[in-house]
């Protein structure tokens, strides 16, 4: 993702709709290079053929359905971003809004770009809490992949720690675009009332 992209990206994450102004632009470019500066980007992934029990459960299966095979993955821009953004709120909170929001762009950016490794038609990332999955089947992909070896941690609420981390399913053979249409917040979406959406699409 070139720097355009990401900053629209930060743009979207901070609720902006239309042309960033000038001022805008600064503030986030600015906290785009400070979480580049922080960021320490590792991953893990891991290739099944077969579905794992928890995937065989809408809405995973049909997720899914097609793929040959798919990947666990899990992913953190680290904790040092995370300390940065903390001590903003305090001290500059408009900063550490952006910084958040930049950070946030970040991780999914370096995601996408690592996960190039399983080719071409692969679907997009799918974390639990999609589409009305369990929020906490994420425990499955830590039992599967120990992420902790990459500085993550599962916390009994099961967030994650750092806070720029994800972990999620990547359907490999088949091509799968990320839509609006199965989002279970699709009726109450306040980017589709301005007509645009949260997420960067290759259709775009």
């Amino acid at each position: 993702m070139n720097s355009s992209e990401l900053r629209k990206a930060a743009c979207s994450y901070l609720g902006f709709y239309g042309e960033p102004t000038e001022e805008m632009i600064a503030l986030v470019d600015s906290g785009m290079e400070e979480a580049r500066a922080l960021a320490h980007f590792r991953a893990v992934g891991k290739v099944f053929s077969a579905p794992l029990a928890f995937l065989e459960k809408e809405p995973y299966a049909s997720f899914l359905a097609g793929c040959s095979s798919y990947a666990l993955v899990a992913m953190t821009l680290g904790s040092e971003v995370e300390r940065r953004i903390r001590a903003l709120f305090l001290s500059d909170p408009v900063r550490g809004v952006v910084l958040d929001a930049c950070a946030s762009a970040l991780v999914e950016a370096e995601g996408d770009a690592w996960e190039a490794q399983f080719g071409a038609a692969r679907t997009y990332r799918f974390c639990p809490g999609y589409g009305g999955s369990d929020v906490r089947d994420v425990k499955e992909i830590f039992a599967a992949l120990r992420p902790e070896k990459i500085g993550m941690e599962l916390l009994e609420s099961g967030l994650m720690a750092p806070q720029k981390s994800m972990a999620g399913i990547v359907g490999i053979g088949k091509t799968k675009l990320r839509s609006c249409g199965a989002c279970m917040l699709r009726e109450k979406c306040i980017f589709l009332k301005e007509g645009t959406r949260c997420f960067r699409s290759e259709n775009n």
